[in-house]
């Protein structure tokens, strides 16, 4: 039975000797495009991430500043109806944006309606204005 594993082996190792000889091992051409195509491969997804990164900074900037612009005009539709505007508090706005309102009291001649623009900038660009309506009732 050993000299029967000895034999085997025997013919295992020779046949895998034929085969490695015969093997020529991977050429430079063959390297170069394997590494070409995965380097275009790496580009490609480089490119969809940096992409994908502006375009969550852009949502979370517009996010915010709807935000603050629909708790500007909540607070100053919860507030007591003042015909001048003059009295409606304004939100405080998180570093780098600006919050602005504008009340338009006599809204088609009527001074029981008024008009609420809120604008968000951050540094001198205009992020979102929303506009919304409060009547005097």
């Amino acid at each position: 039975m050993i000299k029967l594993r000895r034999g085997l082996k025997g013919i295992f190792s020779a046949r895998l000797a034929g085969r490695l000889k015969q093997e020529q091992g991977i050429g430079l051409a063959e390297t170069l495009v394997a590494v070409s195509i995965l380097a275009i491969a790496l580009a490609g997804f480089m490119t969809a991430l940096s992409t994908g990164m502006l375009a969550i900074g852009v949502q979370d900037e517009q996010t915010v500043a709807y935000r603050l612009a629909e708790t500007q005009i909540e607070t100053i539709k919860a507030a007591t109806y003042d015909a001048s505007g003059a009295s409606y508090a304004a939100v405080a706005a998180p570093g780098g944006y600006t919050l602005t309102k504008a009340i338009n009291s006599s809204l088609y001649g009527n001074t029981d309606i008024q008009k609420i623009t809120v604008n968000v900038m951050r540094g001198a660009n205009t992020i979102l204005t929303l506009e919304d309506y409060k009547v005097n009732r």
